[in-house]
């Protein structure tokens, strides 16, 4: 991301909330999980009500400057401890660094994207016309990543091909879109008013090389969920072509207020079955959301290819685990595999590239990765308030339902890690997962 290189950053720092030193404090008070840390309460004591803020961001509370100070201050004592040998990991770049340099300017950013997405005229005046221009393509950048990466993944992805080849023959291809709201995949709050009401021709332009390599005549997407419009919509555009004289394929878009519980799909003549399902940072482990009949109706016993986006990295190992646990998501690369079932144990996420070369991952279709089309815009968790994320930034995809032939475990060896990825229930336990966002 160039923004990370222009702040001398090579990754994003995704959970930096310091939590550990509150355990003793805070650990038998019942409205721990609770507590929005530097929002509600001192981002460094956990104490109610911090009436400091940070200065520069204005967007992280502590309950006293010296509260305040010590967020800023690296935590040697922590960093050493974790520290293993390893000479690039000195002061242990996988501790949470706290309210450092680089994540108060990174919430400046955050300021600076949210007056563009709010277009208020006064607040629009108080930038620079480079500070503006820079936060509404950032703004603009995460809208496009909805349509880039649906395409771009669908086109690239292993569990991918069977169905796009099928669609060779059949020449349509119907794609679930399972969880939508109109402010993220249907562009409602685009910076660009006209961009916003072209949403579906934008899709139309990610799908066209898809669209002309396997000869279509139709490509359907189906939008459905709660947040979407009030007023469904049923649209057709045309596919331009990518080489050939004209187009040949037309997008045909539905958008469905509801739901999706299995009884969409047979009471409506309109819907037709899925030959792809994807979810846009689903949050399956959030308990603001319940999943279970959704998912039941969409993946249990059915073998289907999926394509699931989230925030963060921790955030795609617990939506994997949970999936696995429920057999929803069996299919799995001996690597992975590894990784969910030994999820009480350390795993070096890092080196799942390393795994590449293992001959019994060559036949498995399941991948998990950074999304190479995530948008440039960084956000802050509304739990914690150190914690960046970027939304869609990591990806994970497969065949849903049972196995279709036995996945022997990885004999490879495992790494260490210097922190442990939490998954399965404990995901959304704010004390066992700083990355909760």
């Amino acid at each position: 991301m160039d923004l990370l290189a222009s702040l001398n950053v090579e990754d994003l720092p995704e959970q930096q909330t310091r939590i550990q030193t509150l355990f003793g404090s805070c650990s038998d008070d019942p409205a721990f999980n609770q507590k929005k840390l530097g929002f509600d309460s001192c981002c460094t004591c956990g104490k109610v009500t911090p009436k400091v803020e940070c200065q520069n961001c204005h967007r992280v509370k502590y309950c006293t400057k010296e509260c305040s100070h010590n967020d800023t201050v690296p935590d040697m004592t922590n960093a050493s401890s974790e520290y293993d040998g390893d000479d690039d990991d000195e002061l242990g770049v996988e501790h949470a660094l706290g309210h450092t340099s680089v994540i108060c300017a990174l919430l400046c950013i955050c300021n600076d994207d949210e007056i563009v997405e709010g277009a208020d005229k006064k607040e629009l005046s108080t930038l620079t016309t480079d500070r503006r221009n820079a936060a509404t393509d950032r703004v603009v950048s995460e809208f496009e990543s909805y349509p880039a990466t649906l395409a771009n993944v669908i086109m690239e992805g292993p569990c991918y091909q069977e169905v796009l080849q099928k669609s060779t023959k059949s020449k349509t291809l119907t794609i679930h879109v399972i969880g939508s709201s109109t402010d993220s995949e249907l562009w409602e709050g685009h910076p660009d008013k006209m961009q916003e009401r072209n949403v579906f021709s934008c899709y139309a332009d990610a799908l066209a090389e898809i669209a002309e390599k396997y000869k279509m005549d139709s490509i359907l997407i189906q939008f459905f969920g709660p947040e979407c419009p009030k007023k469904n919509i049923d649209e057709t555009f045309d596919i331009p072509p990518v080489q050939a004289k004209k187009s040949m394929t037309k997008l045909r878009v539905q958008t469905q207020n509801t739901d999706y519980d299995g009884s969409v799909t047979s009471s409506n003549e309109d819907q037709s079955s899925p030959d792809i399902l994807v979810f846009f940072n689903p949050g399956f482990t959030c308990p603001d959301y319940d999943w279970e009949k959704t998912l039941a109706s969409c993946m249990k016993n059915k073998q289907l290819p999926f394509l699931v986006t989230t925030n963060t990295e921790m955030e795609a190992l617990a939506d994997m685990q949970y999936l696995f646990d429920r057999k929803l998501f069996q299919d799995i690369s001996p690597t992975l595999q590894m990784i969910l079932q030994n999820n009480d144990e350390e795993h070096d996420i890092d080196n799942l590239e390393d795994d590449d070369n293992n001959d019994d991952d060559d036949d498995v279709s399941s991948f998990f990765s950074l999304n190479p089309y995530c948008g440039l815009r960084v956000r802050q968790s509304g739990t914690m308030a150190n914690d960046l994320y970027v939304k869609s930034r990591w990806l994970f995809g497969g065949i849903s339902g049972p196995l279709t032939r036995e996945v022997a475990l990885s004999k490879k060896s495992e790494s260490s890690s210097k922190r442990k990825r939490v998954v399965g229930e404990n995901a959304n336990n704010k004390k066992a997962n700083p990355a909760l966002v």
